[in-house]
């Protein structure tokens, strides 16, 4: 079972680094299981619409026989949006607006939070 102050804290461990505004756990379902946003962002909505967007990437990939999708990166005028799937969850992390973002050190904290998250998923 999830471990809610784990997830939290590791969520929000996040936030700052490489121009990161803030992250979002969803489950499959698009269900919000814990934020790092600021309050003023929708996460509910965020969240289900996020899913459908990773699920269904994820089957367009493997309809062209690329195998699974493990993450993806959109790159957008209010920023970049990064999702990561993990366990069964889906992880997005949000950059701030008008920030110079490393896109590699920015994938690169993703995939240790991701290893860090795992357990607490348990």
């Amino acid at each position: 079972m999830a471990d809610n102050g784990d997830i939290d804290t590791l969520l929000s461990s996040l936030n700052g680094k490489h121009g990161i505004l803030g992250c979002l756990l969803v489950g499959g379902d698009g269900s919000v299981v814990s934020s790092s946003l600021p309050g003023d962002i929708d996460t509910s909505t965020l969240g289900a619409l996020s899913a459908t967007l990773f699920s269904n990437n994820d089957v367009s990939l493997q309809r062209m026989n690329r195998g699974a999708l493990s993450q993806m990166t959109l790159l957008t005028d209010q920023g970049i949006l990064h999702f990561c799937q993990v366990d069964g969850h889906f992880l997005i992390v949000l950059t701030a607006k008008g920030q110079k973002i490393n896109l590699e050190g920015l994938i690169r904290s993703v995939e240790e939070q991701v290893l860090q998250l795992k357990p607490a998923l348990g």
